[in-house]
């Protein structure tokens, strides 16, 4: 039992001071990819001493890996390369041409998985690698979507129903928020954090205190924009 716990303690530390060292990154925190364009390019770079392996793919909104025509209607190229250090790469990530939706935004997924390359000498010799993979949204933006996607708080709109909050996105964007929050005569009750609504969808809510109405209260959004940046408003219901 012991010897499980100092083991844990060295592989924990190790995850650890492995975090706080740079790897490869993404430029960007999220991929707007517009459906009149044929190919979007995506930048990474190693800012890190050491080589990487890198291996991309596109997953559908499910979490399951998908292939051109099936799940994700996506091709990235390339999807395994070398990166060395302090380099970048470009990969080319392309729409199938599948069928979407067009009055609305589709969710996808790119991950990229980065491993150390090991140098020769050390082949045989016996190493703990760990493997890191990074999760990106793809959201396909059709080019005939009413609006813009800055309206998107406005887009949404609550609704009490036995306790709990229904929100409804009547927009074709994707709302992606930080924080949902309700001000009461000046109480705050908290009503989501980190979730996001899909166009054209209502979800629940559970607010953190009971709410005996809507009516008057003051909605207080924090929305992340195209760019990654956070955006707050706030409006009466």
């Amino acid at each position: 039992m012991r010897f499980y716990i100092y083991f844990l303690m060295i592989f924990l530390s190790f995850i650890y001071s492995n975090d706080l060292l740079a790897s490869v990154v993404m430029t960007g925190t999220r991929i707007i990819y517009p459906s009149q364009i044929k190919v979007k390019t995506i930048q990474f770079t190693n800012p890190d001493k050491q080589p990487y392996i890198i291996q991309t793919q596109v997953e559908s909104e499910n979490n399951q890996a998908g292939s051109p025509g099936e799940l994700a209607p996506f091709t990235v190229l390339p999807q395994i390369f070398r990166m060395e250090p302090g380099m970048g790469q470009s990969v080319r990530l392309k729409y199938s041409g599948d069928s979407l939706p067009q009055d609305r935004e589709s969710l996808f997924y790119l991950s990229f998985t980065q491993l150390p390359a090991l140098k020769v000498s050390d082949k045989d010799a016996n190493q703990l690698v760990f493997a890191i993979t990074n999760r990106v949204k793809i959201f396909y933006r059709p080019i005939g979507i009413a609006g813009k996607s800055d309206d998107t708080a406005n887009n949404l709109d609550l609704t009490l129903k036995e306790g709990n909050v229904e929100v409804s996105n009547s927009g074709g964007y994707y709302a992606v928020i930080r924080n949902a929050e309700i001000i009461v005569s000046g109480k705050k009750i908290t009503l989501a954090n980190s979730v996001m609504v899909p166009p054209k969808t209502k979800l629940i809510w559970k607010p953190s205190a009971s709410i005996a109405s809507l009516n008057g209260v003051k909605l207080r959004l924090t929305l992340v924009n195209d760019y990654g940046n956070d955006v707050m408003t706030e409006r009466s219901l």
